[in-house]
């Protein structure tokens, strides 16, 4: 064959390539009908449905002398939302002027609440976002490859290789997080009863990281588990993939995708470096990605991998609420009990409010 005809082969698989998108049918085939995709998605549903309970201890937790749900109606919304979320357009300076003026238990109690549960909600997040972009990863990459030898292969760098790229590191780094916030977590509920409501309390965990044992008792180790004595191979194997992408750069010189073309079938994949038992890099020198086995892909390891880093966060959460579960504190008399903190919310805002508004009318005076 000239250099010619093979030019025109590789130019015609490149357009038969791109014909074949998108592969939308096969995102369904996945998450639906392939068995991987179904235990992957129950999986992830379970875990929201435990971190939902999650939320229910850190309230049971914090609130051991008042009836949170007999009070929390008639709570201002900035107390939730200053300083966590969109939803509150209030300044530092001012939150931090409100949080003086009501300075006491009652109040520090729910504001220290609210901050665990930007914790809670977090870590959620992170398991959504998993869900979100494994769908959107085999929105691009074949799911399961039937052949293993093909008419043509090639590579190619486009749009879908930065994003099929982008949506597997997104995975790797989320995954990796919800380590840190699950040790964050597990430091406040294992703290709970220490803190002194007297004065708004910072957080236990505010400089812990994952790997941070401190604060942490003994019966949180269990095998299986984020804090196992011996880190399980399931976060190592994910916790190296994140460092290499964070701080070191990418898993190659580009992100590439490749296709094979066999017949009418069009398949890609994207290759993934070997791992030691322990679940490290196999490296050497200042080589760490080795590309040794074809079978070895994404498409088939991804799956696989968030999967049995799944199992073990379901069985950090499920140990969670086993130590930390209590019962929930009933006070009907509660909104007579703190009645004088309740009524003093809505005055001190408008006081503050009525201050920063003349402040900011203020006009100086004209130099003449």
């Amino acid at each position: 064959m000239s250099n010619t005809d093979k030019h025109e082969e590789f130019s015609k698989t490149v357009e038969k390539v791109r014909a074949s998108r998108p592969l939308r049918p096969e995102v369904e085939k996945f998450t639906f009908y392939d068995e991987r995709g179904q235990k992957l998605y129950a999986l992830l549903s379970d875990i929201n449905i435990l971190i939902v309970q999650l939320h229910d201890e850190v309230l049971k937790n914090v609130f051991t002398d008042i009836d949170y749900y007999h009070v929390v109606d008639v709570m201002p919304m900035w107390i939730r939302d200053a300083g966590h979320s969109q939803e509150s357009a209030m300044s530092r300076s001012f939150f931090e002027k409100l949080v003086g003026a009501n300075n006491n238990t009652f109040v520090h109690k729910f504001l220290y609440y609210h901050d665990c549960e930007m914790l809670v909600n977090a870590l959620q997040n992170r398991f959504n976002t998993v869900e979100t972009m494994f769908s959107q990863v085999y929105d691009i990459l074949t799911p399961v490859l039937k052949h293993k030898d093909y008419d043509n292969v090639i590579f190619m760098i486009n749009e879908d290789t930065e994003r099929v790229n982008a949506y597997i590191n997104t995975i790797i780094i989320n995954l990796a997080s919800s380590c840190d916030i699950m040790t964050k977590i597990a430091i406040e509920l294992n703290g709970m009863g220490t803190i002194d409501y007297a004065k708004y309390p910072k957080m236990l965990s505010a400089n812990a990281t994952y790997g941070v044992s401190k604060g942490l008792p003994d019966t949180l180790k269990q095998d299986g588990t984020y804090f196992a004595k011996s880190r399980p191979v399931e976060i190592v194997k994910v916790e190296t993939l994140r460092n290499e992408i964070v701080h070191n750069g990418s898993l190659d010189f580009h992100a590439l995708l490749y296709y094979g073309v066999k017949g009418d079938d069009i398949e890609n994949w994207i290759l993934s470096p070997a791992f030691t038992e322990d679940g490290n890099f196999e490296s050497f020198c200042g080589r760490k990605k080795f590309y040794d086995d074809p079978e070895r892909t994404w498409n088939r390891e991804l799956p696989k991998m968030v999967y049995d880093f799944l199992l073990v966060a379901q069985a950090t959460i499920q140990l969670l609420l086993k130590t930390y579960s209590r019962d929930y504190f009933e006070s009907p008399d509660d909104l007579k009990k703190y009645h004088k903190e309740i009524l003093a919310l809505a005055p001190s805002f408008m006081k503050i409010a009525e201050k920063e508004f003349k402040k900011a009318q203020e006009v100086k005076p004209n130099k003449e």
